[in-house]
């Protein structure tokens, strides 16, 4: 009896799993409503990945990646007063160059540190880390590699990328330093590694 009981746990575990990979996210009412940006809001949003995809392909092998940093140490005032350098771990680098470009930087603060940035994120009360929240078009997704299912992962961030869309339950995500490049990740919505998002208010420029 406990065998057969053992089987069927499992069977249930496969069957949960596999409705998880095949339903539409929004039916699996596993996450919270997520408000629905409007055109406006979703033509910006847009325009952040599309800038950000405009670099894909730039990379550390061939030096591409250098007009990223050089346009990140073009502010004014440097963040922390540090000039980034092109040996320099880049990906928030890259996602700050990206708000720079887009003129939004007063949404979207700029760092060349994962976890200062979410400091920042903090500041204006847009820092999400709630399992349930759905990730939209345009978040700032911050990773802790060191996460894991058997605890919050609320320890030091070491990697950020920008969310360009959600399929079923997986994000694409656009990174810079992506294996030295600018390149695409794919990853399940409660991977363990995932510490949370910034969330610019795209509404208050809509």
């Amino acid at each position: 009896m406990k065998l057969i009981e053992n089987i069927r746990k499992k069977h249930i575990v496969i069957l949960i799993l596999v409705l998880l990979l095949t339903l539409p996210l929004p039916l699996t009412a596993l996450w919270e409503y997520c408000r629905e940006p409007s055109f406006e809001e979703m033509a910006i949003r847009k325009k952040v990945v599309e800038t950000a995809e405009g670099w894909l392909g730039c990379n550390e092998a061939d030096g591409s990646h250098q007009a990223i940093i050089d346009l990140y140490n073009t502010q004014e005032v440097l963040p922390r007063s540090y000039t980034v350098t092109y040996e320099d771990s880049w990906c928030a680098t890259f996602g700050s160059a990206v708000a720079m470009k887009c003129g939004l930087t007063d949404i979207i603060p700029t760092e060349c540190s994962c976890e200062q940035q979410i400091a920042l994120f903090r500041e204006l009360g847009r820092w999400q880390e709630r399992d349930t929240y759905l990730p939209q078009t345009g978040d700032y997704i911050f990773y802790d590699w060191e996460g894991s299912l058997f605890r919050s992962n609320n320890g030091w961030s070491d990697h950020v990328g920008i969310v360009v869309d959600t399929f079923g339950p997986f994000l694409k995500v656009i990174e810079g330093n992506k294996d030295d490049s600018v390149a695409y990740r794919y990853v399940f919505i409660l991977h363990p590694g995932i510490r949370g998002y910034g969330l610019p208010d795209y509404e208050s420029k809509a």
